[in-house]
């Protein structure tokens, strides 16, 4: 089961405004009819409890939303791009560089990752009275770009603990319709298993987590990135091997490394569940054991994970804990996760003097001249109209340019107009 994915969301490019004029026999001078481009769809994450993995996504390094058609003739707006849903499994955490933006741990929560690219204005937004034939329309912008990483934490309502080899997995076949990897030799679970168990006519999610050992929260055997997992569950079930040469041990390794792993998963709810009854070494020191645990007020359920001995009990004392859990969370503020969004466009910018000529740093001045370009004379002067309403000719003319100069504008390039 892969846990963690770097994939990269784009929104949509936004469609390019249409530069046309009316042309019906009729209408003489009809005027410019170019239409508007459509905005680029955006790219949106949801929590689904039916997606369980992230696997697919590693197959698509890139997902990138639909992008706007351009405008038509006769006004026509161009069509805005679908967005781009991508269903997750719930419990997946959402990472922007090294900052955790969304926890997206209930069915249905969303958050939008990359916004779609704005529709560039066709030529019949450009007509004034002073200006009745406009030949220029805007370029639709491109989609947001960025680089997430995706970590999928399993959610699920009691999760199993314990050594290598204490018999979780087995446990877990016995009370669900889960087929984890069963083997005599440690770390047999390579990977967490989810199974649906029933009680009565309710069920819950049960995880098989593999085994720790002493170290394990510094990451020795398979380490940290199954015991993030645990921090999902609800209720942890220490399953430990009966039968062998100190069981309480084996308990307070366990604990310890839960402990020292920290994030709360020590304060959860937990029980033990004494395996292997059906070995005669674990029958003959059950009654010990147990009354050592009970001493410590430690909860324990003797069983036998092979014949199912004394696992519908423990199944239904786990759904009790587990009702009494949710309806604690229930009782608590869940917080949405936020709505990414492109930065708010100020009109900030910065002039940078060159070795020949000048720079403009900023969003906005680059935006303006991404959408009209500076290909015709028409585009030049809406472009400096533009440039002068946002105080960027001035700042020009306050650091010096003279007409002839070259000023360098996000990717293009122009001479300064006498």
């Amino acid at each position: 089961m892969l846990t963690e994915v770097t994939v990269i969301f784009t929104g949509g490019h936004g469609g390019s405004g249409k530069v046309s004029f009316r042309r019906e026999r009729y209408v003489p001078r009809g005027g410019p009819d170019g239409g508007d481009g459509g905005d680029g769809g955006s790219v949106v994450l949801v929590a689904d409890e039916s997606t369980r993995m992230l696997d697919d996504l590693r197959r698509q390094p890139e997902l990138r939303a639909e992008a706007g058609q351009d405008g038509g003739e006769a006004k026509r707006h161009g069509k805005n791009g679908q967005d781009e849903v991508i269903q997750v499994p719930v419990g997946t955490l959402i990472w922007l560089e090294e900052e955790q933006i969304a926890d997206l741990a209930r069915q249905g929560m969303s958050i939008m990752v990359a916004k779609g690219g704005k529709g560039g204005r066709g030529n019949a937004r450009f007509a004034r009275s002073t200006r009745q034939a406009p030949r220029i329309a805007e370029r639709g912008l491109a989609g947001e770009s960025r680089q997430f990483r995706l970590e999928l934490r399993l959610i699920a309502d009691a999760g199993l603990v314990g050594l290598p080899n204490a018999g979780k997995s087995t446990l877990l076949r016995a009370v669900s319709q889960a087929q984890p990897a069963i083997g005599a030799y440690p770390f047999t679970t390579l990977e967490p298993y989810l199974g649906i168990v029933e009680v009565g006519y309710e069920t819950f999610v049960m995880a098989d987590i593999p085994g720790l050992i002493e170290g394990a929260h510094e990451g020795t055997g398979l380490g940290i990135d199954f015991l993030q997992h645990i921090r999902r569950t609800r209720v942890l079930v220490h399953v430990v091997d009966g039968g062998a040469v100190d069981p309480v041990a084996d308990i307070d390794i366990v604990r310890k490394e839960v402990a020292a792993f920290g994030q709360g998963v020590a304060e959860k709810p937990w029980i033990v569940a004494l395996n292997k009854l059906d070995l005669p070494a674990a029958k003959e020191q059950e009654k010990k054991i147990t009354s050592m645990l009970e001493q410590r007020d430690i909860e324990v359920y003797s069983i036998s994970a092979t014949n199912s001995e004394g696992t519908a009990q423990l199944a239904e004392r786990l759904l009790q804990l587990i009702r009494a859990e949710q309806a604690r969370a229930a009782a608590q503020t869940v917080v949405e996760p936020p709505t990414l969004r492109p930065e708010p466009q100020v009109r900030k910018f910065r002039i940078v003097r060159l070795k020949r000529g000048f720079a403009v740093r900023g969003t906005a001045a680059s935006e303006i001249v991404e959408m009209l370009g500076l290909e015709s004379e028409e585009a030049r002067l809406e472009v400096m109209r533009r440039l002068r309403r946002i105080g960027v000719v001035s700042a020009l003319v306050k650091a010096g340019i003279e007409p002839g100069d070259r000023v360098r504008i996000g990717g293009e390039e122009m001479e300064w107009p006498a």
